[in-house]
């Protein structure tokens, strides 16, 4: 909004061209193009009443619906953080939501949010996160999409994260297949609940995953290291419990 001041060392004078952004990246989730969509959602989200009023739930289900991913992400925050607005939806409104959750095609933020506010508040967004969760983890390529297509493992790591926070049991082999994922970080979440139901299963997976030439290298080097780490965590306990016996 300012400029040097060009008849100062010092100083700023306001820009007669108005505000200008002279860097974006990190803003981006701030700045929205300037048309109808947002201006209307602005304006009637001015008052607490109008934030929690059924014109902007219908201003934002539309935007869910839209191709603009910016106010698809704005959309899914304020249906996830606002839950008064929760109260103005309807059983057909909760079905958009659930359907834009599913929908390979949504950006992978905008499914992840809404994912995690539907298991948080069933009463408000619908009862169809656990199916929708067991869904994504079942059938998402674990190898991601296509290569125009964002990354789903942030969206794969909710869907693990809710389903265990709510005690939502995972078929072992569901499990068994991410283990195969080139994210070393879903590959160790995965080993966790693998370990759950019991080492056996955890180094099983391991060693089948290992023995596939086509494992992503940094795969196959995370899963070595874990391995490691697994057997020193089993000589520790093996030496505890041989120390207890001599005592």
């Amino acid at each position: 909004m300012f400029l040097r001041d060009p008849r100062k060392a010092v100083g700023f004078v306001p820009n007669k061209e108005g505000a200008v952004v002279i860097v974006s990246p990190g803003i981006e989730p701030a700045v929205f193009s300037d048309a109808p969509a947002i201006r209307a959602i602005l304006k009637a989200g001015r008052s607490e009443h109008g934030r929690e009023s059924r014109r902007l739930a219908d201003l934002l289900l539309a935007a869910l619906r839209g191709a603009d991913a910016q106010l698809q992400n704005l959309a899914a925050g304020e249906l996830s953080y606002e839950p008064e607005l929760g109260e103005r939806l309807t059983d057909a409104d909760r079905a958009l939501i659930e359907k834009t959750v599913r929908d390979t095609k949504t950006p992978i933020r905008v499914r992840m949010v809404l994912l995690e506010a539907a298991s948080r508040m069933p009463d408000k967004l619908g009862d169809w996160w656990k199916k929708a969760a067991m869904d994504i983890v079942t059938t998402t390529p674990t190898d991601g999409y296509s290569s125009a297509a964002s990354d789903p493992v942030i969206l794969i790591m909710t869907a693990f994260d809710v389903l265990d926070r709510y005690s939502v049991k995972v078929p072992t082999e569901t499990l068994k297949r991410w283990v195969w994922n080139p994210n070393p970080a879903l590959v160790e979440r995965v080993c966790v609940l693998l370990r759950r139901e019991g080492p056996d299963l955890e180094r099983s997976a391991i060693a089948q995953a290992l023995a596939d030439p086509k494992l992503p290298e940094a795969t196959r080097r995370f899963l070595n290291d874990h391995l490691r780490q697994l057997d020193r965590i089993d000589e520790r306990k093996r030496a505890q419990k041989e120390g207890s016996g001599r005592s």
